[in-house]
């Protein structure tokens, strides 16, 4: 019997910050003395899908196993496990994507509903949150139910797997599955713990594991320098009831107590299969584990009877005088007897109906998990090859796992609201905040001022991180189908087959689409115009950005915004018109003044005309489509210095030949 076994703790949130501490250690160490089936069935369940007996899966045993000399000779089949690892890799595949939605906004709010989800999937990417999230959906499968707990961490929006031996829940307050208390036993390092809460070292200091009484010496002493860390949350009871708290309690004292005015826990939780009533969910090896335990059964007597009766033994009569060390393996040796020769029985037979059983077994765990051996084996069925045939297959495989994928979905959409509102803490207490986001083959940086919106101006839809199939035929073939109905172009197909071993290949052609995407995007973001150049492909940049030009016009873009888009398709349109007018050649300069008279002139512009290089051709430099370079632009004001002397004289000539006839008329 321990202190805290006095203190009643069902107020704990009612106590002072002197006897806080005292109030939650009760209150808990009551949760584990009634809960303790829950732990005897994790502890079960871990050891189903370890393949190993594990003493306990806390801190002071998890790692101590029992090693038992008929363990190590068991013959198993781990059906659990076959089963979660195929299920977990088939669902973690696909990484979803909470995309932000506006309902009749401006422009202004529209961008930044696309830059909110930009910056929730940044964190997302920085924090590694889908390999947390695959390792918590593997919890959930073993255990039931997977925890990721969200928090804030030196001005960062951070997340870890919590194992769901660490959350203690009332049942009887979690009987609808929305508790309004939580609570979270965590080991945390003595020196961590200090260098958390710097003032609170004489505490830190007295502080025990809370487990010592109950674990070896040999475990005291390799953990003595953990400790039993407790934090607690309760939700207000209402809108303007501020009995919310939220504290962190060790053995020997309170370190913080603080009110908590929010509306949810930081945490996420995943969840294989759904109880009618309680807050923990079923997991599958739940769901496994009697047919688990009935291959056990099978295998170890399949395993006995083939060392019973597969061994050969040899019946000799006790008169016959036989020497045994003359029953050898000699080759050709001579046996001795008398009587009656010795005879050897035929080796016995296990029936076949026990073999049969096991396969039954074995594919009915398949038939409960809702996946295919060739799944598990990483297998495709026989004669389908094509990408549309490997779609269809798949569907229909994911069909089992709609309800399982929605609820793994679903907690993406949760984390994104958590996310949402610490950032919006850090940015009142901080009074900036901002994150690195990937965008395709760069990296942007999204200030939380850009992004901030109220709660009601948007909603929140999950969609996955691509549309087109995983495997590189199948998406080949999704992409080949767009094509040929016509709704993506020949460029655009480029950029979404993605494939790696291509990417150089596709960086270079791809190079004018995402150089035209970047500019439309940073025009309309920061209202800065970039000016078309004739080295682009001028009547695709045309298209494509009439197309946003319209797009954005729907959306109700600002005036400033869409005359910088007409700005750069009029621009687009002269250099096209520049490049299509024709310069005159030498020769066709020289008719032209022949026609007027200038015979001389017209020698002379020949003479001038017989630079090397190709004559009469349209040259994009003379058009005006290329930039001039100095030294061409030099050499056209030499040409027409060179024209324009004789030509004066010419003309001069020709006026006064024409008044001199006039004259005589």
């Amino acid at each position: 019997m321990s202190f805290f076994d006095e203190i009643n703790g069902n107020k704990w949130w009612l106590a002072n910050r002197d006897n806080l501490y005292q109030e939650v250690f009760a209150f808990v160490s009551r949760l584990d003395d009634n809960q303790r089936y829950r732990s005897f069935d994790n502890l079960r369940y871990a050891r189903l899908y370890g393949n190993f007996d594990y003493m306990g899966i806390d801190a002071y045993t998890y790692a101590r196993v029992e090693t038992a000399w008929s363990a190590s000779n068991r013959v198993t089949l781990n059906v659990v496990q076959n089963m979660i690892d195929t299920v977990v890799s088939k669902i973690t595949k696909n990484r979803p994507k909470a995309q932000f939605l506006t309902s009749g906004g401006d422009f202004s709010l529209q961008t930044r509903a696309k830059k909110l989800t930009k910056f929730v999937e940044g964190i997302f990417s920085y924090d590694e949150f889908y390999d947390k999230a695959a390792l918590a959906f593997l919890d959930a499968c073993i255990f039931g139910t997977g925890c990721i707990k969200i928090y804030q961490e030196n001005g960062q929006i951070k997340s870890e797997r919590v194992f769901i031996e660490e959350i203690k829940i009332d049942d009887i307050e979690s009987y609808y599955a929305k508790p309004r208390q939580m609570h979270q036993v965590k080991y945390v390092h003595r020196d961590v713990l200090k260098a958390m809460f710097p003032g609170q070292g004489i505490i830190i200091e007295r502080a025990s594991d809370g487990e010592a009484t109950g674990a070896s010496q040999d475990s005291t002493t390799q953990i003595k320098d953990m400790v039993k860390v407790i934090e607690s949350w309760r939700l207000p009871s209402g809108l303007d009831v501020n009995d919310g708290k939220h504290t962190i309690t060790v053995s020997s004292g309170t370190l913080l107590d603080e009110s908590y005015e929010k509306d949810y826990f930081p945490f996420v939780f995943f969840r294989w299969g759904i109880r009618p009533v309680g807050f923990f969910g079923q997991g599958l090896a739940e769901q496994l584990q009697g047919l688990q335990l009935e291959i056990n059964k099978i295998l170890r007597t399949i395993q006995v009877s083939m060392h019973l009766v597969s061994v050969p033994k040899i019946l000799v009569e006790a008169s016959s005088k036989i020497v045994s060390s003359h029953l050898n393996n000699r080759i050709g040796g001579v046996i001795k007897y008398a009587g009656t020769p010795p005879t050897s029985v035929p080796l016995g037979t296990i029936p076949p109906d026990l073999f049969s059983h096991l396969d039954r077994l074995f594919a009915r765990a398949y038939e409960i998990a809702g996946i295919s051996q060739l799944a598990a084996q990483s297998l495709k069925p026989a004669g389908l090859d094509s990408g549309k045939a490997l779609r269809e297959f798949n569907d229909l495989e994911t069909e089992r796992f709609m309800s399982v994928a929605k609820r793994y979905e679903k907690t993406f959409i949760d984390a994104a609201e958590i996310i949402i509102d610490m950032g919006k803490d850090i940015y009142e207490r901080e009074g900036e905040f901002s994150i690195k986001v990937k965008d395709g083959k760069f990296v942007d940086t999204i200030d939380w001022k850009d992004v901030n919106m109220d709660a009601d101006k948007y909603m929140m839809e999950i969609f996955p991180t691509s549309a087109l199939s995983n495997t590189p035929s199948a998406r080949l073939a999704d992409i080949q189908d767009l094509m040929a109905a016509g709704f993506i172009s020949k460029e655009d197909a480029l950029k979404l087959l993605d494939f790696p071993d291509l990417e150089a290949a596709t960086n270079m052609l791809n190079a004018d689409a995402n150089n035209l995407d970047k500019i439309i995007e940073t025009m309309m973001d920061k209202g800065t115009y970039f000016p078309p150049e004739p080295y682009q492909n001028l009547e695709n940049a045309i298209r494509k950005v009439q197309q946003a030009y319209l797009m954005y016009r729907v959306q109700g873009a600002t005036e400033n915004r869409l005359e910088l888009l007409r700005q750069y398709m009029e621009d687009c349109q002269n250099l096209i018109m520049k490049s299509k007018e024709r310069s005159p050649s030498p020769e066709e300069l020289a008719r032209e003044l022949a026609s007027q008279g200038a015979t001389g002139a017209a020698r002379e512009a020949m003479m001038q005309g017989q630079a090397p290089g190709p004559v009469g051709q349209q040259s994009a430099i003379a058009s005006g489509a290329l930039p001039l370079g100095d030294i061409v632009q030099q050499g056209v004001e030499q040409l027409g210095q060179a024209i324009a002397g004789p030509v004066q004289g010419q003309v001069r000539e020709q006026v006064q030949e024409t008044v001199r006839e006039q004259v005589q008329k």
